[in-house]
Parts: structure tokens; C-alpha cells; sequence
């Protein structure tokens, strides 16, 4: 029978009464020194005070005492894992397992254990076992829903996330993970309305949810309330490197270039996306080049590195030798761009393998910071006809067989741009929303989408009877796609890379705009400063895509007709 004493004890202790708790433990040890309960509290007591090695004593004791005691196992566990033993925290987690098969914390505890060693599987399965076995065990909840979170399974995460804070509504933690769940979602009301709640409930010191408040004002368009979220926060911490990095992109998409690229350098700064890469040259800061070696490292995906090239040569003007890393996919079309350049194809490997045929070089610069040199005010944008140059035999062949499709003018076609993180659903479209322009007289239209698209193509030609000409190696290998490109009459496309390419060819294309778009596209106006051949057709907020579409139709009709493109 357990001792009066230390049920009050366990009660004290659950209060935080830690003294009177501790002074009923010593009562109990000092009548009977193999009481397994009182050495369990001892043990919390000296965990609580941070003495690693007397809780430890304290704690083994017990459980050689009473080993089928699972929550003196648990606390040994916990031990453990505090100080980075994980492998004696999952014997003692199995242990308690053994005598207790279907006790929910110790799966609960295996699991996350699982989680922090990296067997993301193995935690799943063990954090399901646990909500299987107590549904409403909210940390199981929370973290299984960080596990799904990790494995970009952005739908299962939002069920459990969701009754993680159900549960517990306190839960920052639990919060914070579902705010994000909800923004890789695109569902930004409901993660404005998660990252609202953290602030208010948080100092001015916590800064994480305010980058994220900050962030989906931005997705949903109150651009003036996220800059002053990021100006609040950089008045606290004047060098938080991804609110500046936020702030960018908003001063960027309202065309206040100057500020926005002072803003857009500390993207070098902020974790996970440049510091692994550094390049061993000395940073260029506008010196003069003549004479010199200058090295421009690639960055971002392959529409940005198209675009951020548009300002090589006047960066580079004077140089003795440029050295120009790119991704592999661009490497043929760059070279042939760019012949006085020495054009270096990689994946953007974190160690750059390639910078042994660079060396020597005196100066380096991401190909990013290259428009804070070029691009300051938007007279510094180039009235251009194209800076990359397609394969002249390649748009011959192209040019052929796109002749043999039959008469009519000949129009590229690209409905889905983006990834789950860079807005996949709202900067995309099924092809059966595009049948008002599909349907347009004297137009044959050509396959751009890159990914599987078989499929789509397949059930467009059965349910419609409408033909999208498709060649996979057009696709396949970029400069084919660029040659493509330059042999048809016209491109319509949501927001992807095919635009950059276009764009860069100086060949005429139709750009179907979300109402809240990336700052390469800008808040307003049918004109993208980078490049003069797009023409850009707004979503009006809170609109479906059926108005662009009608605009895109009408163009359509009026350039078969033989209206000019840009008109």
C-alpha cells in the first residue's frame, strides 16, 4: 500500500510545491530506503533541479526495485534523451513497452524519439499507435502533425495539426506548425488568422510568428499591413535577415527597385539558402572589373537565373574573363547567348565543384545581387528584342513541323506553373478551364507543360475532341524548348519559367496573372519591366480565372484575325 505521504507528495509536485513535495520524499526514504514510489518522485525532484546523475541514481534504484514500473522508465528515458543517449532512451522506452504493451506514452515518447534520430517511419507508426490508444493525447497529436510536416504530406499533417490545437489550445508550438501547414496549403486567410492569434498572445520579443503574419499579409495582398509588420520587427531586431528578405519582395513587386534590392542581399543571410555555397572570392561591391576575373555563382530556379542574366553584360562590362554558373539545363543556351562569357552548367551543388576551372578569380557575386548593380530604377530596364539566342537549326526544324500541323496560327500552352512551395495552386489551371480559347478558330496550340501530361492531353482529345500538339523531347531538353518557343507565333501560360524564356527570346507572350502575384510580376499593369514581348492579363481579386480567360480568348480572335500580338 502506498504511503499517505507520498500521494500528497505526487499531488505537491504536480502543484509545483517542489519544497514540501521533496521533504515528504525524504520522510518516506528515511522509514523505508527501497520505496520504488518515493525513489521515482526523488529522481523527478533531482531532474526538476537539473542533476542529471542523482536523478539517474535515484531512478535506476527504483526501477530494479519495481521494474515493471513504467513511468520510473519513462523519466530514465527522458534522462537520456537530455543528454543525447537516444540509444539508451529507446532501450528504456522498449522496456517500458514490455511490461506495458499498449501504454500510449511510452509510444507517444519511442516515437518522438524516433523523430529527433531521423526515422521519420518509425515515429509515424508509433505516434499513430499513441492517438489509437489515447485520442486525446495532444502532444501525439502536435507531433505526429510536425513528422507529416517534415514529409511534405501538407493534408495529413492539417487533420492532426488541427486536433492537436483542438486539444490543446495553448499549444504554440501546435499553432505555429499549423499556420505553415495552412500557408503550403495556400489557404493564407486561415494561417493569417492562426499567426494573428500568436501575436496577440505573445511579446514583441517572439518574432517567428510576426515573420509569418507578415508573410501571409503578403499572400493575401494587405502589402502596406506587411510592411509595417516587417518594420515593426526590424525596429526590435534591426538585422532579423528574413524579415528584410520579406520586405524585399513586397518593395520589389511595388517597383521601389533602389530599397527593394538593398533589401533583397540579406537573402545571402538567412539560413538554409545561400551560406553552405560560399564561394572562396572576394564579394564584388561595384569595383571596376577591367583587367579582372569576376565569378557569377547561380541561384534560385531556372526563370530566375533567366531573368537575373538579363543584366550580365552591363554588370560584367570591361572584364577580362566572366565565369557564369548556371543550371545545367541552361548551360547550351547560355554559352550561345553569352559567347564572350565562360558559361559553367551545375546543380547548384552545396560543395561547387567546379570552381577549380574558375580559379583564379578576383571578385565573386550570387547572380541575384547582379540587378542591384543594373536595375535600380525603372528606367534602368532595357527596351530589348531578346538577349538569348535559340539554335537556328533547331528553329528551322521546329518551324517545319510546326507547319505540318496544318494552317493557323501556332500557340504554345503551359496551365500549370510553381511546386507545392511556391504557390502551385494558385498559379495554375485545368486544361478544361482553358476550352474558350482552345476552341478559338484559326489557332493550333502546342504543348509547353512541362511534367506529366499525358494524361491531361488524353482526356482533352476524348471529352472535347480538341488536339494539343505534344513532343516530349521539346520539353525534355531546354534549348529544345527555347528553339520551340522561338518558332511559334505566340505563348498564353500561367506563371512559370516558360515566360522567363520567352521573354528572353524577345518572342510575344501572354501571361494569365494571379490577383496576389510573385514580385517578378509586379502589383499592377499589363508591362513586366524585365521583358517588353509579355503582356500580362490580371486576376481581379477575389475572382475566378474566367475574366482572364475571356481577355485571352478575345486577343486571340483579334490576332488570328490578323491584329498584332501586343496590341
Amino acid at each position: 500500500m502506498v504511503p499517505q505521504g507520498i500521494t500528497l507528495a505526487e499531488r505537491l509536485l504536480e502543484e509545483g510545491d517542489v519544497a514540501r513535495a521533496q521533504q515528504l520524499v525524504a520522510d518516506a526514504l528515511g522509514s523505508d530506503a527501497r520505496d520504488a514510489r518515493a525513489l521515482h518522485l526523488a529522481g523527478r525532484i533531482e531532474r526538476l533541479a537539473g542533476r542529471h546523475d542523482a536523478a539517474l541514481a535515484h531512478l535506476e534504484q527504483a526501477a530494479e526495485i519495481a521494474p515493471e514500473r513504467v513511468a520510473t522508465r519513462l523519466e530514465i528515458a527522458a534522462l537520456h534523451r537530455g543528454a543525447r543517449d537516444l540509444e539508451a532512451a529507446r532501450d528504456e522506452l522498449a522496456l517500458a513497452l514490455h511490461y506495458e504493451p499498449e501504454n500510449a506514452a511510452a509510444h507517444f515518447e519511442l516515437g518522438s524519439l524516433h523523430r529527433q534520430r531521423g526515422d521519420q517511419e518509425s515515429a509515424i507508426e508509433c505516434l499513430r499507435r499513441a492517438i489509437a490508444l489515447d485520442a486525446s493525447h495532444a502532444l501525439a497529436h502536435a507531433e505526429l502533425g510536425y513528422v507529416y510536416l517534415k514529409r511534405e504530406l501538407f493534408n495529413e499533417a492539417l487533420e492532426v495539426l488541427e486536433r492537436a490545437v483542438e486539444l490543446d489550445p495553448r499549444s504554440f508550438v501546435a499553432q505555429s506548425n499549423l499556420g505553415y501547414v495552412y500557408v503550403k496549403l495556400e489557404q493564407y486567410e486561415r494561417a493569417h488568422d492562426v499567426y494573428s492569434r500568436l501575436c496577440a498572445k505573445t511579446p514583441r520579443s517572439i518574432l517567428w510568428p510576426r515573420i509569418n503574419l507578415g508573410n501571409t499579409l503578403d499572400h493575401t495582398g494587405r502589402f502596406e499591413e506587411a510592411q509595417r509588420v516587417y518594420r515593426d520587427i526590424l525596429a526590435y531586431e534591426p538585422n532579423n535577415y528574413a524579415a528584410h528578405w520579406n520586405r524585399a519582395d513586397n518593395l520589389l513587386a511595388l517597383g521601389e527597385f533602389e530599397q527593394g534590392w538593398q533589401q533583397y542581399r540579406y537573402r545571402l543571410q538567412v539560413d538554409g539558402v545561400w551560406h553552405p555555397r560560399l564561394v572562396p572570392f572576394a564579394p564584388w561591391k561595384g569595383e571596376p572589373l577591367e583587367g579582372k576575373t569576376v565569378v557569377i555563382s547561380a541561384e534560385q530556379g531556372l526563370g530566375d537565373q533567366i531573368m537575373f542574366a538579363s543584366c550580365l553584360q552591363e554588370v560584367t562590362a570591361g572584364a577580362a574573363k566572366v565565369v557564369l554558373e548556371c543550371d545545367h539545363r541552361l548551360a547550351v543556351l547560355f554559352q550561345r547567348s553569352f559567347p564572350q562569357v565562360k558559361v559553367i552548367g551545375s546543380r547548384q551543388e552545396m560543395v561547387p565543384t567546379w570552381l577549380r576551372e574558375a580559379a583564379p578569380a578576383d571578385f565573386h557575386i550570387p547572380a541575384g545581387s547582379m540587378p542591384g548593380f543594373a536595375r535600380r530604377t525603372l528606367a534602368d530596364f532595357p527596351h530589348h528584342e531578346g538577349y538569348l539566342l535559340a539554335d537556328p537549326d533547331k528553329v528551322k526544324r521546329w518551324k517545319e513541323w510546326l507547319q505540318s500541323l496544318g494552317p493557323g496560327l501556332k500557340v504554345g500552352l503551359s496551365w500549370r506553373g510553381g511546386t507545392r512551395s511556391t504557390r502551385r495552386r494558385l498559379r495554375s489551371l485545368a486544361l478544361d478551364d482553358l476550352l474558350p480559347l482552345l476552341r478559338v478558330p484559326g489557332c493550333r496550340f502546342v504543348c509547353l507543360q512541362y511534367g506529366d501530361v499525358a494524361g491531361d492531353l488524353e482526356r482533352l482529345r476524348a471529352d472535347h475532341g480538341i488536339d494539343v500538339a505534344y513532343r516530349k523531347e521539346a520539353i525534355a531538353d531546354y534549348d529544345e524548348t527555347a528553339a520551340l518557343c522561338a518558332a511559334l507565333d505566340l505563348t498564353v501560360s500561367v506563371c512559370t519559367s516558360v515566360i522567363h524564356l520567352n521573354g528572353a527570346l524577345g518572342r510575344p507572350v501572354w501571361v494569365m496573372v494571379p490577383a496576389v502575384a510573385e514580385w517578378r510580376y509586379g502589383r499592377r499593369g499589363e508591362r513586366m519591366p524585365w521583358y517588353p514581348s509579355v503582356k500580362l492579363l490580371r486576376q481581379a481579386e477575389g475572382a475566378d480565372w474566367a475574366e482572364v480567360i475571356e481577355k485571352v480568348r478575345g486577343r486571340l480572335q483579334r490576332f488570328a484575325a490578323g491584329e498584332p500580338p501586343w496590341t
